[in-house]
């Protein structure tokens, strides 16, 4: 709450500069006069709302950003893909966001019968305020970002509000920038339209293994911070060096994740390695792990977005390992774990319609041996979907239809082998402004 109230003041007085500069505006030119020494007086806040730009013009759907309609087709100015600087570049600060809410239902079916069958009613979501500052020296710039959430799934008393990109970038436009904050890694494996992250669909079955996704240093990390050194030497070729250094509880960790990206437009391909070690902060305690993979994809595309028919797909693989010790210094055996996913998509544009397609197969085991089976931990996990997206009115407001199926084959290698199946259906409504 107190967090609210700080913001309160800024918004307000952007608030009250609109009439003003809407007023300003429309005023007719003062004629011409014989310059005089200026009067002393503090700027206006109507002056100061000159620097200020809401946010209309993103991208275009050429491999650079440059301005353009938002449309369905064009990606989020918020969250830049395959791995683009921000489009944001005039001097000033942009005001925009997004917000989604998500109503879904799922029937999540369990083989084991000290596992109940469960259905489970869907409704949430949130708001996204983006505030991006940027100031630009001949090709030099500097730009901070700061993105504010509040969630629609308020529970009372335990009100928040919470945040996504918060970083401070430097460089040269085209060329490099180092990033400091908050914020995610370059993606290389791209799930296609009906993934999004933490969605039913995404995470599919009852126990089944979540999808590697060249990940372990890759999300917003929690209690650490995170670096990155982009360079885009040419236009059709792009990479990227993140880390991550910090603590959360009770754990110190460091990673690094170099990742490239070769995009001639109708292809791209993806790939990176990563390296993640943590390490308890303790004296006398043995406790660490280590997470190491790699992966990559590749992405066509056919069809510009004013054609009636347009195709996107996809396909991706990665492989992940972690090596877990306890405390005492022994082997976590079922910690310690082996993941492998492969999976792809497809896009097809129908005029102003998207349908989507997507299956992804993640395979892992543990090194939890049994005696009597010689047999150690393995399972699987299908993920698959269906989705339809259509604008509603205007191109900024979308709804998405999604359905899902999941199945996970568990078998663990002292409990009871099993089969979890997972049905779904999510509507997503989402606005950008």
């Amino acid at each position: 709450m107190n967090r609210t109230i700080r913001w309160f003041p800024a918004v307000l007085a952007l608030v009250l500069a609109l009439p003003a500069a809407a007023q300003e505006a429309a005023a007719p030119a003062a004629p011409a006069v014989a310059p005089t020494a200026p009067a002393a007086s503090a700027p206006s806040v109507s002056g100061a709302w000159k620097y200020i730009h809401v946010q209309t013009d993103f991208y275009d759907n050429d491999r650079r950003p440059g301005p353009g309609r938002w449309s369905v087709e064009s990606p989020s100015p918020y969250y830049p893909p395959d791995g683009f600087q921000s489009p944001l570049r005039a001097d000033g600060v942009h005001l925009g966001g997004d917000i989604w809410i998500d109503l879904g239902y799922e029937q999540s079916k369990r083989e084991l019968s000290s596992e109940p069958d469960l259905e489970f009613w869907l409704m949430k979501g949130r708001a996204m305020l983006d505030i991006t500052g940027v100031k630009t020296w001949s090709r030099f710039f500097v730009q901070a970002k700061a993105q504010i959430l509040a969630h629609v799934e308020e529970i009372r008393g335990s009100e928040f509000i919470d945040t996504d990109d918060t970083w401070i970038r430097l460089g040269m436009w085209d060329l490099w920038d180092l990033q400091v904050g908050r914020f995610e890694a370059w993606e290389v494996f791209t799930k296609g339209e009906g993934f999004e992250r933490d969605t039913l669909e995404d995470l599919g079955a009852f126990g089944g293994p979540d999808i590697y996704e060249v990940n372990y240093a890759f999300y917003r990390q929690d209690g650490f911070g995170q670096l990155a050194l982009h360079a885009y030497p040419w236009k059709f070729l792009r990479f990227e060096v993140h880390g991550v250094f910090g603590n959360e509880l009770g754990f110190n960790s460091i990673g690094v994740r170099p990742a490239a990206i070769l995009d001639f437009g109708w292809i791209k391909l993806k790939a990176a390695g990563e390296y993640r070690r943590l390490k308890n902060q303790e004296e006398g305690k043995k406790q660490w792990e280590e997470k190491r993979g790699a992966g990559g994809g590749v992405i066509l595309a056919f069809g510009k977005p004013a054609q009636p028919l347009r195709i996107r797909f996809g396909a991706n693989v990665a492989y992940g390992m972690i090596d877990r010790v306890d405390n005492f210094g022994k082997v976590d055996e079922r910690g310690s774990i082996d993941t492998f996913s492969v999976g792809g998509f497809a896009d097809v544009g129908l005029w102003s319609a998207v349908l989507g397609l997507g299956y992804d197969r993640t395979l892992q085991g543990d090194r939890q041996l049994n005696d009597q089976s010689g047999r150690v931990g393995h399972f699987v996990h299908d993920q698959m979907f269906v989705s339809l997206r259509h604008p509603i009115v205007v191109p900024n407001l979308t709804a998405k239809l999604v359905f899902a199926w999941a199945r996970a084959d568990l078998e663990p290698a002292f409990d009871n082998p099993r089969v979890n199946d997972m049905y779904s259906l999510r509507l997503r409504l989402h606005m950008t402004f």
